[in-house]
C-alpha cells in the first residue's frame, strides 16, 4: 500500500518529534480506527506516548494529512 504524506504532515512529524517509522508503524498495525467526516484516524500508542493520524483512503493508497498526540 502506498502512503502519501502532505506538506503539513512531514512539518507535523519534524515539529512533534515523531519518527516516520513510527507513522509507518501505526498505519499498518493501529490499536484502534474510527472513521468520521469521511475520513480515517488511526491510533496508536507509540515510545513517547500516544498518537492519532488523520488519512484519506483509496484502494491502494493512504494520504496522510496530519499527525498529533492525544
Amino acid at each position: 500500500m502506498k502512503i502519501e504524506l502532505t506538506t503539513h504532515a512531514r512539518l507535523r512529524l519534524e515539529k512533534r518529534k515523531i519518527l516516520e517509522q513510527e507513522l509507518i508503524d501505526a498505519l499498518h498495525f493501529p490499536e484502534k480506527i474510527l472513521k468520521k467526516h469521511g475520513k480515517y484516524y488511526f491510533q496508536k500508542t507509540v515510545q513517547n506516548g500516544r498518537v492519532e493520524i488523520v488519512c484519506e483512503m483509496r484502494e491502494n493508497h493512504i494520504k496522510v494529512i496530519t499527525i498529533y498526540w492525544l
